[in-house]
């Protein structure tokens, strides 16, 4: 099952802008429908998406992140062969990762790097890349809005976890 756009969307068309396959489609002001045979199950679209109108391949509601926390590639050095490889750099649909030089180094062809305005941590890098040298952060499992709501990782003023505490405890 893909991920799929409830009916609280506002058709802000963010999700549109983040999808790395062209998978959502609406106009503006309106509801977006996600096209099955075209998702990838990325998670790029929940994490962006203003009124969290979107669930997952599991029915979850997707939660909404910050700019500075969306989910981006990381690249560990030590595992990456650079041009040996390329993988990651040739599956990347938006030019997020290319390949640093190596000076100083005869016998190393360089790593990649993220550009992280362009990235959209849709993970196709990562389920490309054999040597377990790139991985998106946050892990998928924080996506949820369920398991991770925003008050409990970003609370504000320091009461954010006190309520999100009261509110578990309600129910």
């Amino acid at each position: 099952m893909s991920y799929s756009i409830i009916e609280t969307c506002i058709g802000c068309t963010a999700c549109t802008k983040k999808c790395p396959v062209n998978a959502i489609t609406g106009v503006r002001d309106s509801l977006h429908v996600i096209d099955p045979e075209l998702c990838i199950d990325c998670g790029a679209c929940g994490a962006v998406c203003p009124p969290e109108s979107i669930l997952d391949e599991l029915g979850d509601v997707c939660r909404t992140f910050p700019r500075r926390e969306l989910p981006l590639a990381k690249v560990v050095e030590d595992n990456c062969i650079g041009s040996g490889c390329e993988l990651c750099i040739h599956v990347c649909p938006f030019d997020a990762l290319s390949l640093t030089d190596a000076p100083n180094s005869h016998d190393f062809f360089g790593v990649a790097t993220v550009d992280e305005k362009r990235c959209t941590g849709c993970r196709l890098c990562e389920q490309s890349c054999g040597w377990g040298s790139i991985f998106i952060d946050p892990p998928r499992e924080m996506l949820k809005k369920r398991v991770y709501p925003v008050e409990v990782l970003t609370p504000k003023e320091g009461r954010g976890v006190q309520r999100a505490r009261e509110a578990a405890a309600a129910t």
